[in-house]
This record gives structure tokens, C-alpha cells and sequence, in this order.
């Protein structure tokens, strides 16, 4: 098999993995479980954008039911993926606001990244606008 192959196959490897990601996300499923199951390597690391990491299925999936607990999601609107030969990136634009009232309901943009390697998204980092979060 030549390089560009390998290439190809691995381009198409992540353009399946982004293109379930996308569908996944716009179906705003309850559970992100069995996509991890299926396309997540067991370790994967998930960095938001204030610089915490997570690693593994059980710190990520506790994450997200804290976000859920803190936060009502009025809408989500899923623009990509962009893919590329080791990895993906999909845009999130949130209608958002805290259940504490410790932020006002407000729209959010956040670039995920996802790298991939043996088939698998190893990586998840999440990327935001600082100044959106100041007061």
C-alpha cells in the first residue's frame, strides 16, 4: 500500500468518525456513551477551554452530567466537521444559560478539536472565546 493510500484510507477513517460525530451532536442525544463506545479510544483525554482535563470515559462522562446539572442548553447549532488527515475539528454555537443564575442566558462558540489515531479519537480539546466568560 503507497503512503498516499494510507493517507487516503486514514482521511476517510476520520471523515466517518466526524460525519457520526456531527449527526450524533445535531440529534442532541441524551447520552455521548455510545458514541465513546464506538469511536473513542478507552483513555481519551477531553480539555476544555479554561485549560481542565479529563481522562477516560468515567471523568468525562462525570463532566458532562455537571454540565448538565449547572446548565440549560436553549439550542445548539453543529456547523462541520473539517476534516483532515489526523484529526477533525466541529464548530458549537450554544444558546446557553446557568440554572444558579451565576451567568446570564447568553450565545457561546466553541471549536472542538479531535485528534485520531489508530482509528480511534484519542483527544477532544475545546476552544472558546475568553472574553465571553468575564464579567
Amino acid at each position: 500500500m503507497t503512503t498516499a493510500t494510507q493517507s487516503s484510507n486514514q482521511t476517510e477513517t476520520v471523515r466517518k468518525i466526524a460525519n457520526d460525530l456531527v449527526e450524533h451532536c445535531r440529534k442532541n442525544s441524551d447520552s455521548d456513551v455510545p458514541l465513546w463506545d464506538k469511536h473513542f479510544a478507552k483513555d481519551f483525554v477531553s480539555v476544555e477551554g479554561d485549560g481542565m482535563t479529563f481522562t477516560g470515559k468515567d471523568q468525562v462522562l462525570a463532566k458532562h452530567q455537571k454540565w448538565h446539572a449547572d446548565v440549560v442548553n436553549h439550542g445548539t447549532t453543529v456547523t462541520g466537521p473539517f476534516v483532515g488527515p489526523s484529526g477533525f475539528s466541529v464548530i458549537f454555537d450554544m444558546d446557553i444559560e446557568s440554572k444558579s443564575g451565576a451567568f446570564p442566558r447568553m450565545k457561546m462558540r466553541e471549536v472542538a478539536d479531535y485528534t485520531v489515531e489508530n482509528s480511534k479519537v484519542v483527544r477532544e480539546e475545546f476552544r472558546f472565546d475568553p472574553a465571553m466568560c468575564q464579567g
